[in-house]
């Protein structure tokens, strides 16, 4: 009876992680020049995205060299 139980909850699952990335999230950002927030709306999917954009650019700047040396 475990075993049925557990094939059962699976596809399950699975339906629940494609729900996860479509649903909306809300966040308040602060905008520069003011001291009120904006609310931003976006996918989870779409969070996602622009913080591994964010990771990128940052591990670029920090591995770009600081000082070139012309020999």
């Amino acid at each position: 009876m475990g075993v049925a139980a557990l094939t059962m909850v699976a596809p399950l699952h699975a339906d629940n992680k494609a729900d996860s990335a479509d649903r909306m999230i809300c966040k308040y950002r602060q905008e520069t020049g003011t001291r009120f927030k904006a609310k931003v709306c976006k996918t989870a999917a779409q969070w996602d995205e622009m913080a591994e954009q964010n990771r990128a650019g940052l591990k670029e700047l920090v591995d770009r060299p600081q000082i070139e040396v012309n020999k």
